[in-house]
Order: C-alpha cells, then structure tokens, then sequence
C-alpha cells in the first residue's frame, strides 16, 4: 500500500510523531555539542520548538493543510529555542510557503516544500555554516526532489532524503574542523533525522502502512514503534521554575510523570524548567513545591485557547510610552538580574546557558516596555537568533545589540540613553561593547578535545570571547592564566562578577590578590549569583 497524498490532519499527526521521536534520542542529541562548557543543548532546544509547533498545529488539524503547515510554522517560530530551534522554525517557515492555500500535498509537492523549508533557513542565517543542520536539510530535500521524479510514494521519497541525509551527517566532521577535533557529527543534524524518522512513522502508523516492505531504502535500522497517543489528552500546559538546592531532574521527572504527558523537565541543581500537560495542574504545583520554591508558573487550557484567532496574536493594548527606548536583556543570577535593572534594563528575562529563552518569551517582554523601540541584549551567542525573529512579530521598532555576554551587555549599557535616537544608540552601544575582552570559567560537562586542549569532565575551563583558551585544576588558576592572556599595557579596568557556587569572602580574598598582581589596573568585583561559570570577567 502506498501513500499518494496527506492532509493537514496527517501532517500535525506526523509532526508530533517526529517530535515524540526527537524526545526519545534528545539526551543523545545533547551529547553531540561540541564544546564541554554546560550550554543550551541543541536536543533540548529543538525538542521545546516542536512541543509549540505541535500544540499550535493541534489546533488547527480539521484544516486544509495550507493552514495546518501555517499554524504549525508560527507554533515554531514562537517557540523556538537557540540556533538550531531557529533554524528548525525557518525550515517549516519555507514549507509552509510552498503548501499554502492546499488541500492536501503528494509527493512532488512535499519535496518542494522541503526544498522551500532548506532555502529559508540558510537565507535566515547571516554567515551560513556547511557541516551544520543547514547542510543536512539540504541534502535532504535535494534527494526527496530525485526520487520524487520517478515515485509518486510520499514514504518512499521520505525515506530516500533519510538515507541521504545520514550520508550527509557522516561528512559533516569533515566539511566542519571543530566537529572533526571533537570527534562527533552534527548535533542539529542528527536532531532533525530523529525528527524525520518519526514523522515517517507517524504517516505509516497513520495509514496502517508496514514500513518493512520500505527497509532497503532507510538507513537506520531502528524502527522504534510511536506511541499510539497522538490526540491530546490532557486539558493544562503547565509550566514553572523550582529552585532550590541539590536538585535531581530525573527524580522530579520521575515524581511528575503520573500525572500527564509531553513533559520536560531540565536544568541544574539550583534551578529546573518544568513543562507537562495534566489535567490536575494543581497535583504538579503540590508536588513540584516538594523540591523547591516555585516561579514564573504558567497554566494555560489548551482547549479554551482553540477558539482563539493567531492574527491577534501581536495586538495589545498601547501603554502610555514613558520613553522612546526601552531595554530587555536576558540573564540569569540575582546579583546580574539587579545590576542590570540598575543600569536601565526594563525587563530581565531569565535564561543563558542551559536554559535559552523562546522568541515567544522576548517577544512578551519586548510588548511590556513602555517604550515604542526596544532594544534587545541576548547576552549568550545561541539566544541571538531566537532575539532576530521578534523584529517581525512585535509592532514596535526592535533592534538586537549582538551581546555574547552579559559582560558586553554591561559595557554597552553605559552609552544607553532612553530619550535618543535609536541607531545612534545602537551604534554607540556597539562601540563601547568593542572596547572590552570578556572571558569565563567554568566546569568540563564531558570529555571533549578543544582547541588543542584534552578537556576530561570535571576540568576547571577558561574562555575568551567564547572560546577555550585553557584549562586547569582550580579557577585561582584557570583565572590568572585567561588574565595574562586579556591583559595588556593598556588595560585599566578588570571587573568579576562570581557566580553562586562561591562564597563573598573567597571572591573579595581573590580580588585582593589580583589588585596585588596587577597595581596598574582597578579591579571590581561583584556578586552575580549565575549559575555554572564560577567568574565572568571583563578586561577593558
């Protein structure tokens, strides 16, 4: 039996497929990233892009599929999470220009619209990168365009971009030198196979297809069974953050798996992001209030939200602007949350490394500054993305300063002027980031080898301008290794912000003995409270 053509309804079908697929192989996805450092993981992040797509796809999947292809493209644009979310979100943007205004789609249509969704993620990306999911996705569609020539199978032609898209990631270490010296593929790569393989599952479970009689054409082997659960069960998606201490995720997981489905549950030991549907949002508070104090908690009924029209997604009421220049800048850590409202931030929006906020987070932070520009700071390279896409769905004037770090962010802030003008400031803003090194310290998370270095995990690791520079036994040494490195006869300015895994006395104990080894230099040191990176520092 052969599958001719889909409907909305299957594709919002096969996309959860893909996305339950991806959740099943997401830790193995995560262990692909490249660098040791505790980052946002690609697995997590594109997984947390498609539980938005699949949700706003869900309501609309009794529509033609022109309009299921477009729910599902604004559900990832929303939703997405990090470079790779973004680019997955640019893909399903590109597929749905191609399936718009039909009813159903056969082969040679999907294949375009694949070949659609690979055009619009590379246009999406500034400086595009061959060995990336970028790559994949090409190569990709390009044999789903071959095989759809001489075969009108939609699965057939599916799994003819599979097997090449296995191929392609078996290249990718050696198109990218990084992937090569760390010895692994492309996590986004392999991510978006593991998508892929479910949603051909998805359309075969769908249509009661036997996908043995496809095996010789599919590269991997394992055929895992999707669960049969593809309706939406549960009424409540609810979400929070429980802080605490000596966290275990897998133990909060396994606590709150009873009581619904589609759950996430990541972070650290001081801080969990918790994502599930129930239909007692009430028992997953109580027993989230087991492990730690709870915030930023969202319950919203999925069903009443059915009804809802995403055109009127951006409108909201016009606040009496009291500026013409608002700020959102993302951070995490008490100490940095306070220093950056002090320096004019309106809205801090919590996130960084391992925990990368949504275009749908900064897009709401963006709508309650009272301000008719806003100017958004990333603070983390893997968050500028997600910031681009906001500059298209908010009705004020956005602009994204390209802040790597909160350090820049701090510099930059200093030529902030509410009452400017907003390319003046944003040029302004730019020079005074210019004028300072940043660097960071923190643990190895896994083995790895970096930059020339054999990082083992558990190693104390140093990074300037986002790149590892050396490694050490203690962060004392790591630090004053990066400082010989930064510093030059011209410096005059050394600032520290400690994260919340070191004590005061240590850190100002630490800033006199740095006062001591560089007299020439003022050296500032603050509380930042961050998670993971025990110092960041700037040299200016």
């Amino acid at each position: 039996m052969s599958l001719l053509s889909i409907t909305g309804y299957d594709l919002v079908r096969s996309i959860k497929a893909g996305c339950i697929r991806l959740e099943h192989n997401r830790d193995e996805v995560d262990q692909l990233n490249v660098f040791p450092v505790p980052d946002g993981d690609t697995g997590t992040n594109m997984y947390l892009t498609l539980l938005s797509a699949v949700k706003e796809g869900e309501k609309n999947n009794s529509e033609s599929l022109g309009k299921a292809a477009k729910a599902i493209s604004m559900g990832s644009l929303m939703g997405a999470r990090g470079n790779s979310g973004v680019i997955l979100s640019q893909i399903f943007r590109g597929f749905a220009k191609v399936l718009d205004g039909k009813e159903v789609a056969n082969a040679v249509d999907l294949a375009a619209a694949l070949r659609s969704g690979a055009d619009t993620s590379y246009k999406a990306v500034m400086k595009p990168v061959e060995g990336t999911i970028l790559t994949v996705i090409r190569e990709i569609s390009k044999a789903c365009e071959r095989e759809a020539q001489s075969e009108s199978d939609i699965l057939a032609v599916l799994l003819a971009g599979v097997q090449e898209g296995y191929r392609t990631l078996e290249k990718t270490p050696s198109m990218l030198p990084i992937l090569r010296e760390a010895g692994v593929v492309d996590a986004g790569g392999r991510g978006l196979l593991f998508f892929l393989e479910g949603v051909i599952e998805g359309l075969a479970a769908d249509k009661e297809i036997q996908l043995d009689s496809y095996k010789e054409k599919a590269v991997s082997a394992r055929q895992e069974k999707i669960r049969d659960d593809i309706v939406l069960d549960f009424q409540y998606c609810t979400e929070m953050l429980i802080k605490g201490e000596n966290l275990q995720p897998e133990d909060i997981k396994d606590h709150l798996r009873p009581l619904g489905d589609s759950m996430l549950v990541v972070g650290e030991e001081e801080i969990v992001k918790v994502h599930i549907h129930s239909n007692h949002p009430g028992k997953v508070l109580e027993t989230a209030l087991q492990f730690g104090q709870l915030s930023d908690i969202k319950i919203n009924n999925m069903l009443e939200e059915v009804h809802e029209n995403r055109n009127n997604l951006e409108q909201y009421s016009k606040p009496a602007f009291s500026k013409k220049i608002g700020l959102v800048a993302v951070g995490a850590g008490d100490g940095i949350i306070s220093i950056l409202e002090s320096l004019g931030v309106d809205s801090v929006v919590q996130g960084g490394q391992s925990m990368n906020p949504s275009t749908e987070d900064l897009l709401n932070a963006c709508k309650d500054v009272p301000a008719p520009n806003v100017i958004i700071l990333p603070n983390n390279k893997n968050i500028i993305m997600a910031a681009e896409q906001v500059k298209e769905l908010c009705d004020k004037q956005v602009a994204i300063l390209p802040t790597r770090s909160v350090m820049e962010a701090i510099a930059a802030l200093i030529a902030y002027d509410p009452d400017g003008e907003l390319q003046e400031i944003m040029t302004a803003m730019q020079d005074e980031m210019q004028k300072i090194t940043y660097a960071e310290v923190t643990h190895a998370v896994r083995d790895s080898g970096v930059s020339g270095l054999d990082i083992e995990a558990g190693n104390v690791i140093g990074l300037i301008n986002g790149k590892i520079s050396n490694k050490g036994n203690s962060e004392e040494e790591v630090v004053l290794a990066l400082l010989q490195e930064m510093i030059h006869e011209d410096s005059e300015l050394i600032t520290f912000l400690y994260g919340n895994g070191l004590k005061e006395a240590e850190a100002k104990a630490f800033q006199e003995k740095i006062m001591e080894i560089y007299p020439q230099c003022e050296v500032e040191m603050h509380f930042g409270g961050q998670p993971h990176y025990s110092y960041f520092i700037s040299v200016e």
